[in-house]
């Protein structure tokens, strides 16, 4: 009808649920429904800031059939979820109202299940009700932390079920994932689960050498995951991409400005 305002575009529903970060991250805690995020209306005097989290699974060493999504401020856990995965990326978003700083980082960390209880009830893509307790992680727990770029859309991506690290350890130290690409080897806060410790490179790994080190026993291959402050399959890579599967990358993403759309 001539004259008439047009509505706004709606978003693309990519998102399993949306959360609404602005007031996740006061004193109030979780504020809002899980949903779709609703279009922003020309209205507003400001535009929220927006961050499209995308969990894309991967086959090697073994394709997860769910994800838990944990969300810390400062080190307190502030939000979490389960989706079940598919063939195709889940993805959810994050929403920075106006007026709260789009500077406030946050860290989202990625733990990925080939069983997890509640899985099976839900669609691919979809958020379900995590289990009271999560099983171990079984591949590199990944972590990035972040803040928003001030009413801006973009968007991090995180390679599920990626292993690094584990091309000369005999079992591949998760699920036999040794013939993951790439990585350097070591031992990351970000990185390290039960499952991606093994016993190849604690205990097992060497003969005791007998020396004046008390019998500690030789070092054997390394653990796998990636060194001190990189994540494995998230977040950006050296050169401001995407990081890839089984790649270490830096767990800190210095703006969310320097991420894509």
């Amino acid at each position: 009808m001539r004259g008439a305002a047009r509505p706004s575009p709606r978003p693309r529903r990519r998102a399993a649920f949306a959360l609404a970060v602005g007031s996740l991250l006061s004193a109030a805690g979780l504020v809002g429904a899980f949903g779709f995020v609703a279009a922003c209306g020309s209205d507003v005097a400001e535009d929220p800031s927006y961050l499209l989290v995308e969990l894309a699974p991967v086959d090697v060493p073994q394709r997860p059939i769910a994800a838990a999504v944990s969300i810390a401020k400062g080190g307190t856990e502030i939000g979490k979820l389960c989706v079940r995965l598919g063939d195709e990326p889940a993805s959810f978003v994050l929403k920075r109202d106006p007026g709260k700083p789009a500077s406030d980082r946050i860290t989202i960390e990625v733990r990925s299940f080939v069983m997890l209880s509640g899985a099976d009830n839900a669609a691919p893509g979809k958020e379900f009700a995590c289990p009271a307790v999560l099983p171990p992680s079984v591949s590199d727990v990944q972590s990035v932390e972040t803040d928003f770029c001030e009413a801006e859309s973009h968007k991090l991506v995180f390679r599920v079920g990626s292993v690094c690290g584990c091309d000369d350890m005999p079992d591949g130290g998760v699920g036999d994932g040794g013939d993951a690409d790439g990585g350097d080897a070591g031992m990351s806060d970000a990185g390290m689960s039960d499952a991606g410790m093994s016993d190849a490179g604690v205990s097992d790994a060497g003969d005791m050498d007998g020396g004046d080190d008390g019998g500690v026993p030789d070092a054997g291959p390394p653990p796998c995951g990636c060194g001190v402050g990189l994540t494995c399959g998230a977040g950006l890579d050296s050169t401001g991409q995407a990081c890839a599967a089984s790649t270490c990358c830096s767990a800190r993403v210095s703006s969310a400005c320097v991420l894509g759309g």
